[in-house]
């Protein structure tokens, strides 16, 4: 089904048709297998953001040393590996500081070299011997989701880093070299959504770029940009790779590149005048201009789509309990498999260790963190007969 929707009254009619009540499938055949050890909170990153090497051979996660409080303070904590069948643990390097919140944002970046942010500086670590390879200090706010070509996205916020203008930058992690891809200055050249009231627009040195992602083809980037502090100044940016082209529009709650001319997320009604709340949160298909294309499964949150785009997988929205995973065949939102189900006992919504659910890189598995008690995170997958 690829339908444009022309207006919030077609997205309702499409919404209704495409899925129909029905009870989701459990599947007895799936295992939930764990993936970091117990007595402490392990972290993978990012949602969408694979734990594996790109061999798929080794799965990369985070022990931490002390727990994390939730909010914006850092905790001590390593950089663990185990082989694809949970054997061969080593210990990589100490961090000194990771968030609940997506933990390091770590990255593979080769078989060889895991990208992080730690703290407030950007780190390659090479995974045989555990050598840091930067050669200069790279300040940052945060890391874009994954790698391309060798060569990750990071940003900078207002006070961030007083050298340099505030915004997505990029780095090669072959030559070190920096270089800017967008700024903020740069999108406040740009239109602004036409839903923007003047109340929710902040003076531009506030403004701040975020969460950015490249194309699967590497010609652009997607990115949130916040140009005030309330959630409906949150917006999402499309631009070149070289930050040409670049285009405003609604920002949906979470968003992945489903193909080079389209991206997925979970619709959002906040910036919206119609009362739609039983559609709020559907995952759909846009263009590049903000337009839907398609409806494709029932409402969720952080989300997740497999390399071989046959699988979604997205959790239930922010404090709900139970907290319910669900895996959905792409085309068939009737089909859905509840993954699991669980008390998110403060550990997940409160403290933040979001569910991020992320696919392997033959798509064939899925990760995801969810609570081992009240105290602590766990990681975990199952796989996908």
């Amino acid at each position: 089904m690829q339908i444009k929707f022309k207006s919030i009254l077609t997205v309702s009619i499409v919404l209704s048709l495409a899925f129909p009540v029905s009870a989701q499938q459990k599947c007895a055949t799936l295992v939930i297998h764990q993936v970091g050890p117990g007595g402490a909170s392990t972290i993978f990153s990012f949602y969408n953001t694979c734990p594996e090497s790109p061999d798929g051979q080794t799965i990369a996660y985070l022990c931490c040393k002390k727990e994390p409080s939730g909010d914006k303070g850092y905790a001590p904590a390593e950089l663990w590996l185990c082989d694809r069948d949970l054997k061969r643990r080593r210990k990589v390097t100490n961090i000194v500081g990771t968030a609940a919140h997506n933990g390091v944002e770590a990255q593979w970046i080769d078989n060889d070299r895991i990208a992080f942010f730690d703290k407030s500086i950007i780190r390659i670590i090479n995974v045989n011997t555990g050598k840091d390879l930067l050669k200069k200090k790279i300040n940052a706010n945060g890391l874009g989701h994954y790698p391309y070509h060798e060569k990750i996205l990071y940003d900078i916020y207002p006070g961030g880093d007083t050298h340099k203008p505030v915004g997505t930058y990029e780095l090669d992690c072959n030559t070190q070299k920096t270089r800017l891809v967008i700024s903020t200055a740069d999108c406040a050249c740009a239109a602004l959504p036409s839903f923007l009231q003047k109340n929710n627009i902040a003076p531009v040195d506030g403004w701040r770029t975020l969460h950015a992602q490249y194309s699967p083809d590497g010609r652009k980037i997607a990115f949130r940009l916040d140009v005030g502090p309330s959630g409906k100044a949150r917006i999402m940016g499309i631009c070149n790779v070289d930050g040409s082209d670049l285009q405003l529009m609604v920002k949906q709650l979470h968003f992945v590149w489903y193909d080079n001319q389209s991206i997925i997320s979970h619709y959002r009604l906040s910036n919206s005048k119609a009362s739609l709340k039983e559609k709020n949160h559907t995952l759909i298909r846009s263009d590049l201009h903000g337009n839907m294309l398609q409806a494709l499964t029932p409402p969720g949150n952080h989300l997740a789509v497999s390399p071989d785009r046959r699988w979604f997988a997205s959790e239930t929205n922010y404090w709900s309990n139970p907290v319910i995973l669900t895996l959905y065949p792409n085309g068939h939102p009737e089909k859905a498999i509840e993954i699991t189900r669980f008390n998110p006992n403060g550990v997940t919504w409160k403290r933040r260790f979001h569910v991020n659910p992320e696919f392997s890189r033959d798509s064939k598995r899925l990760y995801f963190s969810m609570p081992l008690n009240e105290k602590y995170n766990g990681t975990f997958y199952v796989d996908i007969k």
